[in-house]
């Protein structure tokens, strides 16, 4: 191969890996209240654990701050598929995601059993709350 073919072998490549990592947000989420109907559509795309709002949320609904989170960034695919970084570069697949009933979000990890939150949204972040009412926030990454 000539160097020609080369640099453009390696420049599509690139770019295809590129691409695969780039996930956009299919439909933006209205703010709603438990309960309310949710579509896959508003959980496509790439979040980060949000540390001060998730805190702050639990803090106010009388359980720990947990302000020991670490960040984590999490890709929710088109496909149900579900993976997380702790860099934001380098995704690696954790396992698939769905919508159960109204507001149901499972997340079913590879190894582990399945975890059901009631998932709402308020001003583009995402609200998860497990069966003991403890929050996970996670907001829109860019």
């Amino acid at each position: 191969m000539n160097k020609k073919n080369c640099l453009a072998l390696t420049c599509l490549t690139i770019a295809l890996l590129l691409s695969a990592c780039a996930t956009k947000k299919l439909l933006e989420a209205p703010d709603t209240l438990p309960g309310e109907q949710l579509k896959a559509e508003y959980m496509v795309g790439n979040w980060c654990t949000n540390r001060e709002l998730t805190g702050q949320t639990n803090k106010d609904a009388g359980h720990s701050a947990l302000s020991n989170i670490s960040k984590r960034f999490w890709n929710f695919n088109q496909d149900g598929s579900w993976q997380v970084s702790t860099s934001g570069t380098l995704y690696e697949d954790h396992g698939k995601w769905r919508l159960k009933e109204l507001n149901t979000m499972v997340l079913e990890p590879l190894q582990g059993k399945p975890m059901n939150y009631q998932a709402s949204f308020k001003d583009l972040d995402l609200y998860l709350e497990d069966d003991e009412g403890k929050f996970l926030v996670l907001s829109e990454c860019e």
